[in-house]
This record gives structure tokens, C-alpha cells and sequence, in this order.
């Protein structure tokens, strides 16, 4: 691996062009910076360990009762926490997928299998997965997946959630990367909230705040909210994190400019990789995944580029990487680069 299990350079490596981390292009917006800079203040007191005014404002957001929201040190911590608080037997993690689930889960004594989504099918989830919901104590999927960037159709994270309820399955739906889906108020599970249903989210990467680590899960049970919010460590979200946070969902048109600007260049990228000759997968996300020679990584690491090699996702090789959709300076800047390197 070139940048561990994860992206984001490591620092270890000497990198100009960082496209393996998926922030948004956009930048911190100006409001959130200076809510982190008006915090410091704060910094001498510990942070208020049920970032109650955080959800308060998350409940006006999600239009769920704020009882049923937890926060957290980011989505990972959450994946850790809910691991923790429910003590599951068997989860079905919907693969290739983020790593930590399987890692949270091993940890925490539960059994862990993989429902590998179909490459032929552009890794879409579809009904062959509804017979498998009885085999697990929890499903996990991610909409939009990484590292593939798909979503789940409307209709099947219905079905989904349903049969998860019939078959008292919880259903973790990862919705990370959701804020940079023009339909996403369509296709999210907060929309089949149940009692099995439980929501992540993260303000990272679409905030661009990766040094702040905040993000939130929506539960379908209280109880289920409850039991998490008691697992993992008291102070999880710091002052400065919060008042990110709470910046951030008063921000206006920051999102939807967000979503314009990686419509336009996630395009640009996506056609400029396929009239390289490589296959590109749709996307739905700040990042494309694509095939390419497994020496693509190196290659690309001598010009001081990196991407996300992605031969460690299960049902993956070597051959696949995931860039992330950056700005068309940039985005330039690499296309121009691979078709040097694979060229000669």
C-alpha cells in the first residue's frame, strides 16, 4: 500500500498532489473557520460531553427528536461506539467497503461476513441481498459506497430497511459522502427511519474539516441511541468540533455550490479517464473509481501524486484505484499526468 489502509498522505511520503483523501474541493467554509478560532476560549473547560446544543440543531436539520442523535470523534468513532453499545453476533458488511467496519466489529467479539456487490452490476445492491438480511444481527452498506462511490436505489433501501425490521436486523447505512448527491434528500435512509434503521454521518469531508473529526448517527431506536451514546469515552467531541458543527449547519449555499462544482469536474475527470481507454464506474461521490495498470500508483507516486490504490478492499485487485474530484487545476494536472506515465 502506498498510503496505508486509508487515505490521505501519511506525511511519511513527499506528495504535491493528494488525491487518495475525499475533502471537498471547496475548501473549510469561512463561517466554520471562524467558529473554530471563536472556541479557543473555551479550550481551558471540557466540552459538553452530550453536545446538547449540537443536537438540537442536528434535530432541526434531520427533523428526528435530538434523543435519538449521537455525536461523535467522526463516523469512525461512531462505527466503534455502535459496535460497542450493541453488542451484536453476526454483521453483513455490503463489500468492498470502509474498512473499519470489519475492524470495530472483529473487536468487539462479533462475527464478521461480506456480501461482495457485483463489479458487473457497477456494484449496485440490489434484491439478492434481501434473502441475507436473516443471517445477520446488523446489515452495513454505504450510500454512496466507498470506494465506488454508488448509491442505493430509493426503492431498495426501502426494501431493505423493511425487511430489517420484519427480521429484527439492524440496518447501518453510511451516508458519509451523502451531502455531495444532488438527489440526496431523495435517496437517504432517514427517509425508511425505523427501529432497526440507523443513519451515520459525517461533517468531514464535506466541510472540509479532517483535522476537527465530527460526526453524527441517527437511530430509528432510543434505546439503540441510548446505548451507544454510553459506550466509548465520555468527552468524544471537542469545543472546537462542535462549534464546527453548529457552524456548519447554518451555513447557506455552501452545499449546493458543492454539489455543482463536483458535478461539473466529476464529469470532466470520468471522461477524461475513459478516453484514456480506462474503465471508469458511475459515481455518485467526490471520488471515481477506476481500473488502470497495477503500476499506475508508482508511477503516479514519482510525479509526487497520490491516489488510493484500492487492492486491499475485499473484491477488488490491484488494478483499481480511487481518486478524488478536486479542483479542474488540478483534475488537469493528474489527467494530463496519467496519460504521460501510461504512454511513455
Amino acid at each position: 500500500m502506498l498510503n496505508g489502509s486509508h487515505g490521505g498522505n501519511d506525511l511519511a511520503l513527499d506528495v504535491e498532489l493528494d488525491l487518495s483523501a475525499n475533502l471537498n474541493p471547496l475548501g473549510m467554509p469561512e463561517s466554520v473557520r471562524e467558529a473554530v478560532i471563536a472556541s479557543a476560549g473555551e479550550c481551558e473547560n471540557y466540552p459538553d460531553p452530550f453536545c446538547r446544543e449540537l443536537r438540537r440543531r442536528l434535530a432541526e436539520h434531520t427533523g428526528v427528536s435530538a434523543e435519538n442523535i449521537v455525536c461523535g470523534n467522526g463516523a469512525d468513532d461512531l462505527i466503534y461506539r455502535i459496535a460497542g453499545g450493541l453488542k451484536l453476533r453476526r454483521v453483513l458488511i455490503c463489500a468492498p467497503a470502509f474498512g473499519e467496519y470489519r475492524k470495530a466489529f472483529e473487536e468487539n467479539g462479533c462475527h464478521v461476513s461480506e456480501y461482495i456487490l457485483d463489479e458487473k452490476k457497477d456494484f449496485a445492491l440490489g434484491e439478492e441481498i434481501l434473502p441475507e438480511i436473516s443471517t445477520a444481527d446488523m446489515i452495513i452498506a454505504a450510500a454512496p459506497n466507498n470506494p465506488s462511490g454508488q448509491v442505493i436505489d430509493t426503492s431498495m433501501v426501502r426494501k431493505i430497511a423493511e425487511s430489517c425490521m420484519k427480521n429484527g436486523t439492524f440496518f447501518l447505512c453510511d451516508e458519509s459522502f451523502m451531502g455531495f448527491v444532488r438527489e440526496g434528500n431523495e435517496l437517504t435512509a432517514l427517509n425508511v427511519l425505523n427501529d432497526k434503521v440507523i443513519v451515520l454521518r459525517s461533517f468531514t469531508k464535506l466541510f472540509a474539516m479532517a483535522g476537527l473529526r465530527l460526526g453524527y448517527a441517527v437511530f430509528g431506536s432510543r434505546e439503540a441511541a441510548e446505548k451507544t451514546a454510553c459506550a466509548g469515552q465520555y468527552w468524544s467531541v471537542s469545543a472546537p468540533a462542535q462549534a464546527a458543527g453548529i457552524a456548519a449547519l447554518g451555513e447557506n449555499g455552501y452545499i449546493e455550490r458543492s454539489i455543482v462544482s463536483i458535478c461539473k469536474e466529476r464529469s470532466f475527470l470520468s471522461d477524461e479517464l475513459t478516453t484514456l481507454g480506462l474503465k471508469v464506474y458511475p459515481s455518485y461521490a467526490n471520488f471515481i473509481l477506476f481500473r488502470a495498470p497495477e503500476t499506475l500508483g508508482e508511477l503516479l507516486l514519482k510525479e509526487k501524486i497520490l491516489i488510493r490504490c484500492c487492492g486491499d478492499y475485499s473484491g477488488l485487485d490491484g488494478s483499481f484505484f480511487r481518486v478524488a474530484v478536486r479542483s479542474r487545476e488540478e483534475n488537469q494536472r493528474f489527467a494530463a499526468e496519467v496519460r504521460r506515465v501510461l504512454n511513455g
